[in-house]
């Protein structure tokens, strides 16, 4: 396995939290443009394609040390459809939306409106924030089963 750097591992976390380069790159005071460099060093380093990838890794990778997203209502998976559930579940393993209609065999536009309806049902901001909510609702159901 390739070795991180310091700053990889902060903008790891800082992805998996949810924040985009721009975010990150005022929390770290360093341009947008080195932290798309850095985000480029990691997807190289561990033959990651698709920002789905590189959003489901660094939230494997820094979990569980890194909080929700202050952003998400965490109470609110209940009110999901199943569809929405399922969707949601497969956010987590880093498919992108037209790998995940591939799978289900939706359009990709279905999955796209779905992860619209999470969004507003979760009040989560991104699709990193959908997918660390999926993430801790697993490893919640894991724990109670």
């Amino acid at each position: 396995m390739s070795r991180l750097t310091k700053r990889e591992l902060q903008i790891l976390a800082l992805i998996a939290q949810g924040k985009n380069s721009y975010q990150i790159a005022g929390e770290l005071e360093i341009t947008a443009f080195t932290v798309r460099k850095h985000r480029s060093n990691i997807t190289r380093k561990f033959n990651l394609h698709t920002t789905a990838q590189l959003v489901s890794f660094s939230i494997n990778y820094s979990s569980p040390q890194i909080a929700i997203p202050s952003d998400i209502d965490i109470t609110q998976p209940d009110s999901l459809s199943k569809r929405e559930k399922q969707i949601l579940h497969t956010l987590s393993l880093g498919l992108t939306g037209k790998e995940i209609a591939r799978n289900l065999g939706i359009s990709p536009r279905t999955v796209g409106k779905h992860i619209e309806n999470i969004k507003l049902k979760t009040q989560a901001q991104s699709l990193a924030a959908l997918m660390k909510l999926s993430v801790d609702i697993a490893r919640k159901d894991n724990e109670q089963a």
